[in-house]
């Protein structure tokens, strides 16, 4: 009889493990042949639609910085001894940019004048002088059409670090 026991047991262990083998397969197959979700649409980004058209000037603006992402200031200075900031030459369009401090108010620091493409501003000279430290700052361009300079086509914002010191 304990051979029968010891056969119904190995019996037993095998059916179980051929029911995890199963399950495993079955989980395993609907987890692959899962139907696709719907996906939201997405609206086109604001300024790209004009009288419910795509602006395709606005869509196909690329624009590839010129500059440097950490800016130094001599402590009681507003004017960057090291800022490089410019419109590559590979751009289509004029921009202009504006620095803002990452902070809750984002306090304007700087507004440039328009830059042609390949032009880099001379200096860099923020509107107020900052205590010594480094600040977070953000600096976005601002893209302008080259037929209408009043409209933007679009603008893209970088993190820079703006650092005061002895």
């Amino acid at each position: 009889m304990n051979k029968s026991k010891k056969k119904a047991g190995i019996i037993l262990v095998i059916v179980l493990l051929l029911a995890v083998i199963a399950g495993l397969g079955i989980t395993i197959y609907m987890l692959l042949h899962r139907p696709e979700e719907s996906q939201p649409e997405r609206a086109v980004s604001e300024g790209l639609v004009v009288d419910g058209n795509v602006d395709e000037k606005a869509s196909n603006a690329r624009f590839t910085t010129d500059m440097n992402m950490i800016w130094t200031f001599p402590s009681g200075s507003a004017v960057s001894s090291n800022a490089v900031i410019g419109n590559s030459a590979s751009n289509q369009y004029e921009c202009y940019f504006e620095v803002y401090l990452d902070d809750e108010e984002q306090t304007l620091l700087y507004s440039s004048p328009v830059l042609p493409t390949g032009k880099r501003l001379d200096e860099l000279k923020l509107d107020q002088v900052l205590p010594d430290g480094t600040w977070d700052a953000i600096c976005t361009y601002h893209i302008l059409d080259d037929e209408d300079p009043d409209k933007e086509l679009g603008t893209v914002s970088f993190a820079v670090s703006l650092m005061v010191v002895q």
